[in-house]
């Protein structure tokens, strides 16, 4: 952004004086002044739009130099360079690369009239001039790829080359025009700035192309080396502190300059550039470096494959929020397609129309019995009584019309045939209604189920590329190799990828590292082995609680399979739920209605559903089923965030809530799964806090007992810590109540709750 006070364009001003500074220091580059920023003004012309006033700081850097003789031949390259800009402009072209190649008839005329101040061998004007246009090629190098790419693209090896040449022949210039004490400052500056922005490695290759300049300046090679170790040991202390590096840069500038005489036999003037650099650097505040330093990480990220995340997500979910429409649809449209069944009054007319028809017509009574109005009202009566009955017999026919009919058998007939076909058309009806209502039912679930994944998956996430660093650096300091690190989400949705070099890892070690340095309980979710040596894990922040079960069984005597039946699944990451179900009956029969009744709710809270709906699903397909089967049903919903629990039950015994302050019951007055076609269960929520168990029992166990008030007075002296200590305590002591007798299948299940321990946080 352009900033702009009393009509003065300060960012103008500023470019001005750069490129004015460069022509000055250009031009001094050897020993003697000479035209070398005509490589520059050739760059200008290529990269600027409007480049016309670059010229008078052209001209205006020979004369700061005193030398005015090179004027004139300063004077015939801007106009040529002009011309060569109003050419291209003409043609609407840009001028590039070829700038190189105007560079040589720019220079003809210094190269056969040189300096009319100073008298100049030829041949070193030829010099000057070829070494001029290679100038050109590697400014022309360096400024594009700086202009176009910026830090946001890694540079080609060329042009690294080409900046390391530039900044070395900067660095003669500095030298020549100011001193090589000032460079030495500048470089010294640099140096340290370098150490505390890139990685290892970075700072000593700068450093090394800092020192060409001075072993130019000097003509002694030693000065690489000198440059070379000055940046190891500053990018190797400064991880230890800034001040550890400033205080070995000195001492190592110090004992270099005592011992070896770099730069001068002059102590002072040798180390005090060095020093002052030293304490320019110590006042920058940290946070503009680290700031600086960010912005530098963030030009060097990948982006593309974190927006192609999101934009998949995105996509995923457009795709999950239209197929749920669809379901919605579904739902819709079973739920409003009703077959007309025959309803009574119509069956009991077509009856009616059906024996007249039949029977009457062929008798030779029908004309007498047709206008009689008392027939008709006894036929009437037949039919209402066998609709009411469900099926006549001779008696239910009325006086009058036995000692009048002459075919009354085959009356009964016809209206016992018409019961059986409406009995059966009802049926029917209500079949299908029933199957509507179950696909319909399911079509609503799929929807709501996608709904939430498209919820979830909609929203882009949010990466912390910050903390990303902070933790591969950790995790290096404490020995584990991060090669690549992701991390993304939010709260308790944070989650974190990587991938790691396996070298006898211990993977409990590395969830404890990652847990302590980010404050969180983090545990490996999963893993995958990519190569030999290199692993793929992914890390999910854990539940504040986690759970522990003890469960107790015993088959009913002379029965070889019981049919109480239990299960504990993972909902989601923060979810579990725990089901025990007790088939009515026992076996092999009992066994089978209750292991598939805990099937369907498996599957069904695994997808995703809502209670009301899975229970209703299960107990409509249990209901239909052509034999009598039906089951009790005990359901724990437990979020291991805040500990609550949702208990449903269905015709299941009492339950119990299990804590050092008491023992809460949990009744249940629901019919069980399968006996009527709707069923309302009841539902409890309650609250629980560390160490507390929950206790369900099948019918077994608690009719053993006689009463709730009996296991109460059992469990405040039961050993409860321990939930399978708990269960087998009290399986062992509803054994002693019957005398060792197993009148039905026993079932104790029990769930302890506690509460992991607190991790202590190093990042904040």
């Amino acid at each position: 952004m352009k900033t702009k006070y009393n009509n003065l364009d300060y960012v103008k001003v500023f470019k001005y004086f750069i490129s004015f500074s460069s022509f000055t220091l250009l031009n001094s580059i050897g020993n003697d002044v000479a035209p070398f920023s005509c490589a520059l003004l050739a760059v200008i012309f290529a990269t600027e739009k409007l480049p016309y006033a670059y010229c008078i700081s052209y001209l205006l850097s020979f004369l700061i130099l005193g030398r005015s003789g090179l004027l004139l031949q300063g004077v015939v390259s801007c106009v040529f360079f002009m011309f060569i800009k109003l050419l291209y402009k003409s043609f609407k072209n840009d001028i590039k690369g070829e700038c190189v190649l105007f560079c040589v008839p720019a220079l003809a005329f210094y190269c056969f009239y040189g300096d009319s101040a100073v008298e100049t061998d030829f041949y070193f004007r030829l010099f000057c001039s070829a070494f001029t246009v290679l100038l050109t090629l590697i400014i022309y190098v360096s400024l594009t790829a700086v202009y176009k790419k910026g830090l946001k693209i890694k540079f080609k090896k060329e042009e690294y080359f080409a900046l390391s040449a530039y900044v070395t022949v900067l660095g003669l210039g500095i030298s020549h025009v100011l001193s090589p004490y000032v460079f030495k400052a500048i470089s010294v500056l640099l140096i340290l700035f370098c150490a505390s922005l890139y990685k290892s490695g970075t700072t000593t290759i700068f450093s090394a192309v800092l020192g060409v300049s001075f072993a130019i300046f000097y003509q002694e090679l030693d000065y690489v080396s000198l440059f070379v170790l000055l940046g190891l040991i500053t990018e190797n202390f400064y991880p230890l502190s800034r001040y550890a590096s400033l205080f070995s840069a000195v001492t190592f500038d110090l004992v270099s300059s005592m011992f070896f005489g770099y730069f001068g036999d002059n102590l002072i003037y040798s180390v005090f550039p060095t020093l002052f650099s030293c304490l320019v650097f110590s006042v920058i505040p940290k946070k503009y470096l680290n700031e600086l330093k960010e912005k530098l990480y963030v030009f060097r990220e990948k982006q593309l494959v974190r927006a192609s995340i999101n934009q998949n997500r995105t996509m995923l979910s457009n795709k999950l929020y239209e197929l749920s429409n669809v379901f919605s649809e579904m739902n819709i449209a079973f739920s409003s397609f009703r077959k007309n069944a025959t309803n009574e009054q119509t069956a009991k007319s077509k009856a009616l129309k059906e024996i007249k028809k039949t029977v009457c017509e062929k008798c030779p009574n029908a004309l007498r019995c047709k206008k009689d109005n008392e027939i008709n009202e006894c036929f009437e009566k037949m039919i209402n009584i066998g609709f009411a009955k469900g099926k006549l017999s001779l008696i239910d026919m009325p006086q009058n019309l036995s000692e009048r009919c002459t075919h009354p058998n085959d009356i009964i007939f016809g209206i016992n045939k018409s019961l059986s076909a409406f009995r059966i058309a009802v049926t029917e009806s209500q079949n299908l209604d029933i199957g509507r209502n179950l696909i319909a039912s399911q079509a609503e679930g799929v929807s709501l189920i996608l709904k939430s994944l498209a919820l979830e998956s909609g929203g882009a996430l949010k990466y912390k590329s910050r903390l990303e660093r902070k933790l591969s650096d950790m995790l290096m300091k404490k020995g584990f190799l991060v090669r690549e690190i992701l991390i993304y989400g939010e709260d308790k949705n944070l989650s974190i990828s990587m991938i790691i070099t396996e070298n006898e890892l211990s993977y409990l070690e590395l969830e404890n590292s990652v847990s302590e340095i980010l404050g969180l309980n983090l545990s490996i979710t999963e893993k995958n082995n990519f190569t030999e040596d290199k692993t793929y894990l992914l890390f999910r922040v854990s539940t504040p609680y986690d759970a522990v079960f003890g469960v107790t069984s015993q088959v009913k005597d002379f029965s070889e399979t019981s049919g109480d039946t239990h299960s504990v699944i993972r909902i989601n990451k923060d979810k579990f739920m725990v089901a025990l179900s007790d088939g009515m009956g026992s076996g092999e029969n009992a066994r089978n209605v209750s292991s598939v009744s805990l099937s369907l709710l498996e599957s069904f809270y695994k997808a995703g559903m809502k209670s009301e709906l899975i229970l209703g699903t299960v107990n409509k397909l249990l209901a239909i089923n052509t034999e009598d089967t039906f089951t009790a049903l005990d359901v724990c919903v437990i979020d291991l965030n805040d500990a609550s629990v949702d208990f449903i039950k269905y015709g299941s015994p009492y339950g119990f809530i299990v804590n050092n302050s008491g023992i809460k019951i949990i009744e249940s007055k629901s019919l069980p799964l399968g006996i009527l076609d709707e069923l309302k269960p009841c539902v409890f929520n309650s609250k629980l806090s560390d160490g507390d168990i929950v206790l369900l029992l099948t019918d077994g166990v608690s009719d053993a007992f006689g009463s709730a008030s009996d296991v109460i007075d059992f469990l405040r002296t039961a050993p409860y810590k321990n939930p399978q200590t708990l269960t087998d305590a009290i399986m062992k002591k509803a054994l002693e109540k019957t005398n060792g007798k197993k009148y039905d299948d026993m079932t104790a299940f029990a769930v302890r709750i506690y509460k992991k321990p607190e991790i202590k946080r190093e990042i904040v």
